[in-house]
């Protein structure tokens, strides 16, 4: 049983959640058999979707869904993501755009724990089916709060290097885009020299550059600056079509980062090479392809959380970096998601309570929840 506060306010508010009835909850279809992203209309919204276990390890092996959900998603026996606005006014605008026109940039922002992150992996795999070269940083602020190792960069000498995050970067990105790139033979433009016996030829084959990344820690940092502006080239010259995917995008603007000096002075995220060669892909100075974005608050600091909005979370840097933008709320879900998403963990037996089933249950978990889609996870866990 749910406890809850027995005062007038609750039951104001409970008659008018407990409004839904029984038989439109019967007769709600929370799936779709429409797997391809590419398809997703207004008529999917609120409908869960499946991705097959190989299509999951392609695109998410190396991040992209929140821990606990892919840990749900395991125990449940299937990844699932329920279609939503957001990713579908996504989805229109990029079926829609013109590529001939410098990149758009996109920003979804909302509360922490609203599906931000899984709007993202929506818009992955659609990046995926429609033949996109993705460019995808899972979550941006894992690189300045729980960075490993930070050394003197070997490509500036003022900027400072991420070794070992860097190669996990390559590993992702040659994962999710390893079988594209073979197609579209994409080749080096110039020549990088990295020591007197390591140099990336002209006409090489950009799988070289990450694969000497992939095997030389050192020069990881510096490889990923290289194939970023490459992809830029490439795309501009319709080789390909890039589609550049960020979480936490607001991080690279943090004023705090846990990066320590040995004079104890803040390494700030502005002075890491990493952050120099993604904001330099996400400017509208290329063309033939899209920029995709998230910002959160949990990418601060507890005492820069006040506001969720992009200005604030930004700041007057970020945001002078990606105007204009197109911005996307994500919400609370919908009456209609919250019964699609009640329906769904009650069909894989993650939600056994009886009265899940009543339409008494259904709204006593609504108001309790607030229809956030991290708080009604968390709420039915134990039943």
């Amino acid at each position: 049983m749910i406890r809850y506060s027995r005062t007038y306010d609750f039951f104001r508010v409970w008659r008018r959640f407990s409004s839904i009835s029984t038989e439109s909850i019967t007769n709600h279809t929370f799936r779709t058999n429409e797997c391809s992203p590419i398809n997703h209309r207004i008529d999917h919204n609120g409908r869960f979707y499946s991705i097959s276990e190989s299509v999951k390890k392609q695109l998410f092996a190396g991040g992209g869904l929140p821990k606990e959900y892919q840990s749900l998603s395991e125990t449940l026996n299937g990844l699932c993501i329920m279609v939503r606005k957001p990713a579908i006014e996504l989805i229109h605008y990029l079926n829609k755009t013109n590529f001939d026109a410098p990149v758009l940039r996109y920003v979804l922002y909302g509360r922490t724990g609203v599906g931000k992150s899984l709007s993202l992996a929506h818009i992955i795999h659609y990046g995926s089916c429609a033949g996109f070269v993705l460019v995808h940083v899972p979550w941006v602020p894992k690189w300045f709060q729980y960075v490993k190792v930070a050394t003197p960069s070997s490509v500036q000498s003022n900027k400072y290097d991420q070794p070992i995050e860097a190669v996990e970067w390559l590993k992702h990105f040659s994962t999710q885009n390893g079988p594209l790139l073979e197609k579209c033979e994409l080749k080096a433009t110039t020549t990088y020299t990295w020591s007197k016996r390591e140099v990336t030829a002209e006409g090489s084959p950009l799988s070289e550059l990450i694969d000497l990344g992939l095997n030389r820690a050192k020069y990881a940092t510096g490889c990923i600056v290289a194939l970023l502006d490459e992809l830029k080239k490439a795309a501009t010259n319709k080789q390909c079509r890039v589609l550049v995917v960020i979480d936490g995008f607001n991080s690279f603007f943090s004023p705090v980062s846990k990066v320590i000096r040995e004079d104890k002075s803040m390494v700030l995220a502005s002075e890491f090479l990493l952050t120099d060669a993604f904001l330099s892909l996400t400017r509208n100075d290329w063309n033939n392809g899209a920029v995709v974005v998230s910002i959160d608050p949990l990418a601060y600091p507890p005492e820069l959380r006040e506001s969720s909005l992009p200005r604030y979370q930004l700041g007057k840097t970020g945001f002078e970096h990606l105007d204009p933008f197109v911005p996307i709320e994500v919400q609370n879900y919908s009456d209609k998601e919250f019964r699609s998403q009640i329906d769904y963990y009650i069909e894989r037996n993650w939600l056994q309570q009886p009265k899940a089933h009543t339409d008494n249950g259904r709204a006593e978990l609504s108001f309790t929840s607030g229809n956030h889609p991290y708080s009604l996870m968390r709420l039915v866990a134990p039943y």
